[in-house]
């Protein structure tokens, strides 16, 4: 790991996790979240030999390096660490989340180059007869049930709203090849509200086929959200095998060039050969609010016919612009807007479901729009929201229609009252952001940003606008500390129970803390660490069983003397300390709680991921393992080993199996993580403190943390051996 060699590395794992997560058919989220442990890793890693806390101990490539030369290559660039500005250096390491995104994206690009082609086509070859705007505008909005008029369900108010409009036999003839653009990216799989429902799209279908149509549902890939992932988390393959319906993803068809014209700011942009050759266009979006342009309907659906996914481009054009040009090449025949499941909030993707039984159809997408905007609450929607405004004032479509609420067969909480974006703060947002992608490389955070993380913070319900990480932690946080629920005596008392179990412990850390001498030489950092290790292991205690916080206890202190003493006794480390060890023996407890603890929140998050279940469950133990191995071997302490000492660490590893056998992929990954990480917090903190120092006197040994990986497996495998799984300790 250095400066040279890690640009090139981190490209090549980003690549081969493109081609190898889609060869083994690993989901969106599982891939990202293995480029993100990468990345961390990486990183981590590289500040330690930077920061020469790990010895450079590779072989060959390494000689006799400091961390901090083998960062630079010192012996060939003959720069060293203190002729680095800090600036510089935090600038290259967060460079490192962009070398594994340019491998995946380079390899996205590679895979659909051969679809690319060269042929340009204008309006002139456009089919669909969306283009004559001469006809006679209709709308129609229908809410479900309508007892007046027979309507009992939103497959007869589908039916209704068109008939309204003429019929599908106005739209559709004989023979037509007919787009239907459904909001399938755009959505995410675990809310029904962001994203086209299957019956509404099922009932178009039947109405263009019994006007002798050919339907076609399609979508476009965005930047990280893929189409077959998203489309078969929502269902949308087993739907179109069972209707016996096409089923494409426009980024997939041949792409050709399309000439926008010389009024236009898109100019000559890459479309799907299909939308071209479509007769007839039916667009059917999902009824949804948007941060970035108010609302994301009828005419927000067709942008997302553009099969480039490189959507930053668009914004830094004007987002608003892009959707009006895109709508005047591709104008829909005919709208309908799928407001059975709406979605309010700050879309469009973390959106809060609205059970608003509403359609809205027209043979104008921009009517659609500025109506279904109205029921939404918009009062004015040409004024208020761009893209509508710049249709309505180009003619596209008129805007300025307005729908009378109290008309609806029957009144809604949520008529014109939807949880929507401010218009203002939209304009800021679109502002800030068309300014923002003037920096030049910002494109690619931008697109990072818009659909790999909203996205995925989309796919847990809860929260918004964050990582599914922080979601999920923050949620059971907020849950945790906010729950109104009284608890019952039952609870109360065990609660109790267990502060003065922690209460006991903690006083006979300090006591030995104090007593050998550990105050006096300790940092404010170790000593602020060593507070906040007391408090978590205070908040994860109250969650457990008294039984299970007993054994923990016990154990962890158990497993800590034989450890401290063997490992001690070989001259492996030393503390700075009296020779009773009993700080280090009985402060383990308080920090393997917090350990299990946080593991319960990060393999919450890794359930959403869906990573393999118990497919390879062994794998992250296996290959904390093997990296300790490698390590404790390459570090040299393989040489201090005593018989006892390795007898030790095979039992360790051995418990550690049986214990990660019998759990799923996501918690043995996260337990990992977690052990590895806060072991590896603390035994630095401790070293950086002067309280006890390794045979070689580096600042931390690679293979100390790692090591902490086999400690808390054994702790896991006693306890599951007296019959407790640690896994469901916390409540």
């Amino acid at each position: 790991m250095s400066f040279l060699l890690d640009p090139p590395v981190l490209f090549i794992v980003g690549a081969v996790l493109y081609f190898l997560g889609n060869r083994l058919g690993l989901e969106r989220l599982a891939k990202m979240t293995i480029g993100l442990l990468v990345v961390v890793i990486f990183i981590l890693f590289s500040i330690f030999l930077y920061l020469d806390i790990f010895r450079c101990v590779f072989p060959i490539i390494c000689s006799s390096s400091s961390g901090s030369e083998f960062m630079f290559h010192s012996a060939i660039t003959g720069v060293y660490k203190q002729d680095v500005p800090l600036l510089v250096v935090a600038f290259l390491f967060a460079l490192y989340p962009l070398f594994i995104y340019f491998g995946y994206a380079t390899a996205l690009v590679m895979s659909k180059r051969r679809r690319l082609s060269n042929e340009l086509y204008s309006y002139e070859d456009l089919k669909n007869r969306g283009k004559d705007r001469q006809a006679e505008l209709k709308y129609e909005v229908v809410r479900y049930p309508d007892i007046d008029r027979g309507i009992q369900d939103k497959h007869q108010a589908v039916r209704h709203a068109v008939d309204a409009l003429g019929g599908m036999g106005a739209f559709v003839k004989s023979g037509d090849k007919v787009l239907i653009k459904a909001n399938i990216c755009g959505g995410s799989p675990n809310s029904i509200s962001t994203y086209t429902t299957l019956d509404i799209a099922g009932d178009v279908v039947d109405m263009v086929r019994e006007a002798g149509g050919e339907p076609m549902i399609c979508d476009a890939d965005m930047v990280w959200t893929k189409f077959w992932p998203v489309a078969k988390a929502e269902g949308w393959p087993k739907w179109a095998e069972e209707k016996g319906v096409k089923l494409v993803n426009l980024s997939e068809t041949k792409i050709v060039n399309f000439d926008f014209g010389n009024e236009s700011i898109m100019g000559k942009e890459r479309v799907s050969k299909e939308i071209i050759d479509a007769d007839v266009i039916i667009s059917i979006p999902a009824m949804k609010t948007h941060l970035l342009t108010g609302v994301t309907l009828g005419m927000k659906n067709m942008y997302g016919t553009l099969p480039e996914i490189d959507k930053a481009k668009y914004h830094t054009l004007g987002i608003n612009e892009v959707i009006y040009w895109t709508n005047y090449a591709f104008t829909p025949d005919l709208t309908i807007v799928d407001g059975s499941i709406g979605g309010e909030a700050i879309g469009p993707l973390s959106s809060d479901p609205v059970d608003f039984h509403t359609i809205v159809a027209s043979n104008s997408v921009v009517t659609a729009d500025a109506v279904a905007a109205q029921l939404i609450g918009f009062k004015n929607p040409q004024e208020e929201i761009d893209h509508l405004k710049l249709a309505h004032e180009r003619k596209l479509g008129d805007a300025a229609q307005t729908f009378d609420l109290t008309t609806l067969p029957y009144p809604h909480s949520r008529d014109g009252n939807w949880s929507r974006p401010d218009p203002e703060v939209v304009r800021f947002y679109t502002w800030s952001t068309h300014l923002l992608l003037k920096i030049p490389t910002w494109n690619t955070f931008f697109n990072l940003v818009s659909d790999f993380f909203l996205y995925d913070a989309a796919t847990l319900p809860i929260l918004k606008h964050f990582t599914p990480g922080l979601l999920q932690i923050l949620n059971d946080v907020a849950k945790w500390s906010l729950d109104r629920q009284p608890d019952t005596p039952e609870i109360k008392s065990r609660k109790r129970t267990n502060l003065f179990i922690i209460s006991i412990l903690t006083f006979i850390m300090l006591l030995f803390y104090v007593m050998e001498g550990y105050l006096a030489i300790s940092s404010l950092y170790f000593m602020l660490g060593l507070v906040f290790a007391i408090i978590f292991a205070a908040l994860f205690a109250i969650r457990m069983s008294t039984k299970d916080l007993i054994v923990l206890s016990i154990i962890s202190i158990f497993i800590a003397y034989l450890l401290e003493h063997l490992a001690s006794l070989a001259g492996m480390w030393q503390y700075n300390g009296p020779p009773q060890l009993l700080f280090s023996t009985f402060s383990t407890p308080i920090f393997v709680i917090p350990i299990i603890g946080f593991t319960h929140f990060l393999s919450r998050v890794f359930a959403y991921v869906e990573l393999s279940g118990k497919r390879f469950r062994n794998v992250p133990f296996v290959m904390a393992l093997v990296a300790f191995a490698i390590f404790f071997y390459m570090e040299g302490y393989l040489a201090l080993a005593t018989v006892p000492v390795l007898a030790m660490y095979a039992a360790f590893a051995l418990l550690g199996l049986f214990y990660n056998n019998g759990q799923v992929l996501e918690y043995n990954l996260a337990l990992a993580i977690i052990a590895a990480g806060l072991g590896g917090t603390m035994e630095l903190t401790g070293i950086s403190s002067g309280l006890w120092s390794f045979a070689f006197g580096e600042g931390l040994p690679v293979f100390i943390s790692l090591a902490w990986v086999l400690n808390i497996g054994a702790i896991c495998g006693i306890t599951r051996i007296f019959g407790i799984n640690l896994k469901n300790s916390i409540v």
